[in-house]
């Protein structure tokens, strides 16, 4: 604060001298700044501890919503007879027993490959070829090449399918342990993983189906139905006519031990049509003839395709090629040991360049047991009867590489899906299936065993299979633990908040200790108002005395009797009582129906009551304790401005006098240094 001259001060006089003015000033401060400091910390504290106290009574007060709310009392708990089934109950689920029997668990899909493996980086095949199989709709067609392995192979299933198909090694044991399971993630019977060929429909018109012929090829038989004979009426739907088909389909297929060790034939996932499928992987050819339906009575018959869009399978191009390079071709390839010189090949185009080489490749091959065909721009090769194709080119390995990469081939074998399906020995070892229960007698299918859609409010979980005739009894009770636990809740909040308020608002004539609130009326209110409630009777004599809860009291060494203030809970007395009479103790904590002249009006219960109270003191800007939290806020600003200022002015103050004080300082020395001026001269005159 001292600057220029004022750094000085004091050393003419002696007297006005910084310590002197520091001195006055820390007095100054002690009586303007410390007792405004005091109230900033008297206030601080009382924020604080009406923080503390605010969150205590919104504790509370949740018990009072909780009491006040009829869901509270509608809580409900499950018990079991028997085995195979669990059960949870939601709020307001009619007390009730239940009768559930359970003949079939929803399953997933399992299959297990045959093969077997020493290890997960074992070579799953030496072969390039694919994995097809269809699930819910949709066909799918996993490359495996040569060399890959098991745990190669199990992944790009799963990646394949976005995980609804499952690629899963286990290890089951023995010198070669591992194998490869295939398995639907979700279970139901719509959740079937098949293998080999498959052959879908659309859907099957509505309406009566009046005549035709439908003939199925597959499984190396023909299975044929005349549409006239499967019952179709007016007025069926689409997923009528679809099973009626079935049925008749199924019929021929049970004669035929043959046809039921490899064939498939169910509805498909929407129910409104047909879906075919042959384990083996052959063709499956379906053949529509002349058949009609009349959509109503009186309307003309029209034909129909039953839905019969694609009339069959068709085996996929064995080896697909990439691009061709245009220009001069060298070196030669084998295809099954059949030599296929590409010198001399040198066409400006790709494109004509393949056809150039599949030219080379159908002229080896007289009887056209091996074809080559050029689409897209690429070759594709297939084996006439469906067996495997070796592809090899001559040289050292980089010059077999360049010459293949060429015409956009790989070297190795390839077989066909069909054939290695047979390889892979594929077993189905849990079949996709839905859960089938009866509930009170009415029978229900679902695809999975956690089921929670057959009546609101009820989860079930079906874990085993029951039996027949002896059903598992889900028993629904009310569930009264809640309530006494809320209630407990409530003894303890109140208790908390009661005592906290005590020592807010304490005064000990002995200690002379007050309270941060003694003397403040809103928080003295606050018990009065509660306690009002808490301590009364409606009208038919009901109070909480009745259920258990009561003021704490204590006797002293004369036998005297002093209440505590604080509550005290019975939880035997409260659930005996609650028990006795759970409605009228209903409507005696949240609310009851009265007629009035006439008119029916509701009535608040305790903790309807002891709720809005606790609202109207600590929710919204108007609640009283958030008006108090306000004011001392307000107040906080208002110190911190004061002491703000008042400081100002005490430094203010004392820097002019500090200035003052500099100027006359330098008076004084001034007439220090003439009155020695004057001492020496007069010595000086003494002396001489």
């Amino acid at each position: 604060m001292a600057l220029g001259p004022m750094a000085s001060l004091g050393i003419g006089s002696n007297v006005l001298n910084w310590d002197t003015i520091n001195q006055l000033k820390d007095q100054e401060t002690k009586w303007r700044i410390d007792p405004i400091t005091k109230k900033i910390e008297k206030n601080m504290e009382k924020q604080k501890e009406l923080t503390s106290l605010m969150t205590m009574m919104t504790s509370l007060n949740s018990n009072f919503k909780k009491l006040s709310d009829f869901s509270t009392y509608q809580q409900r708990k499950t018990s079991i007879e028997g085995s195979g089934v669990k059960a949870t109950a939601g709020e307001g689920l009619a007390i009730q027993d239940l009768k559930i029997n359970v003949s079939q668990l929803a399953q997933n899909d399992v299959n297990q490959v045959g093969k077997e493996f020493a290890s997960r980086d074992s070579v799953f095949t030496n072969k390039n070829t694919t994995i097809d199989f269809y699930h819910k709709g949709t066909n799918y067609s996993i490359d495996v090449k040569a060399g890959a392995t098991l745990s190669e192979v199990s992944q790009s299933i799963t990646d394949a399918t976005d995980g609804d198909v499952i690629g899963i090694i286990m290890k089951t044991g023995g010198d070669n342990p591992y194998r490869l399971m295939i398995q639907s993630k979700d279970s139901g019977k719509d959740n079937k993983i098949y293998f080999g060929s498959t052959l879908e429909s659309a859907a099957t018109p509505g309406g009566q189906i009046t005549s035709g012929t439908l003939k199925v090829e597959i499984g190396g038989k023909t299975i044929s139905v005349d549409l006239s004979t499967i019952g179709s009426k007016i007025g069926n739907e689409s997923k009528d006519n679809a099973q009626l088909i079935l049925d008749k389909i199924n019929e021929e297929v049970a004669k035929d031990p043959d046809l039921q060790s490899r064939v498939s034939i169910g509805l498909n996932n929407s129910g409104k049509g047909l879906m075919f499928n042959d384990a083996n992987g052959d063709p499956i050819k379906v053949t529509v003839e002349n058949a009609k339906v009349q959509a109503a009575l009186g309307t003309t018959e029209t034909d129909t395709d039953l839905g019969f869009i694609k009339t069959g399978t068709e085996a996929g191009d064995l080896i697909k090629g990439g691009a061709v390079k245009s220009g001069e071709l060298k070196g030669e390839i084998t295809i099954n040991g059949q030599k296929i010189d590409l010198n001399g090949i040198n066409e400006t185009d790709g494109t004509e360049n393949a056809k150039k080489v599949a030219e080379k490749i159908n002229a080896a091959f007289t009887n056209q047991e091996v074809v080559a065909t050029v689409k897209d721009g690429k070759l594709v090769i297939n084996s006439k009867d469906g067996g495997e194709i070796r592809i090899q080119a001559e040289g050292d390995e980089a010059e077999k590489t360049k010459i293949l990469d060429s015409i956009g081939l790989r070297s190795g074998t390839f077989t066909s899906s069909k054939d290695f399906l047979g390889e892979m020995n594929i077993t189905n070892i849990q079949k996709a299936q839905n859960a089938e229960f009866t509930y009170n007698g009415i029978k229900i299918e679902r695809d999975k065993n956690n089921i929670n859609d057959v009546v609101s409010g009820l989860s079930l979980e079906l874990t085993a299979v029951t039996e027949k005739d002896k059903d598992v009894i889900v028993r629904v009770a009310r569930d009264d633990k809640g309530i006494s636990e809320v209630m407990e809740d409530f003894v303890k909040n109140y208790n908390e908040v009661y005592n906290k308020i005590q020592e807010l608002v304490k005064y000990d004539a002995t200690t002379e200790v007050t309270g941060v609130f003694n003397g403040n009326s809103e928080m003295r209110s606050v018990i009065r108002q509660l306690n009002s409630i808490i301590n009364s009777n409606d009208v038919n004599g009901n109070n909480l005395f009745k259920f258990g809860i009561s003021i704490s009291t204590s006797t002293d060494e004369n036998g005297k009797i002093t209440s505590s203030g604080t509550l005290k809970f019975d939880k035997e007395k409260f659930e005996k009582a609650y028990k006795d009479d759970p409605e009228a103790a209903i409507s005696f904590f949240r609310s009851t129906t009265s007629t009035v002249r006439g008119s029916n009006k509701e009535i608040d219960g305790v903790f309807t009551k002891l709720r809005n109270t606790m609202d109207g003191l600590i929710t919204g800007e108007k609640a009283t304790l958030n008006a108090l939290e306000k004011s001392l806020q307000n107040e906080q600003k208002t110190l911190n401005k004061d002491k703000t200022s008042t400081q100002e002015s005490i430094d203010t103050r004392y820097e002019i006098m500090a200035s003052k004080w500099s100027a006359y300082d330098q008076l004084i020395a001034k007439t220090q240094q003439q009155s020695n001026v004057v001492m020496q001269m007069i010595q000086q005159s003494m002396n001489s």
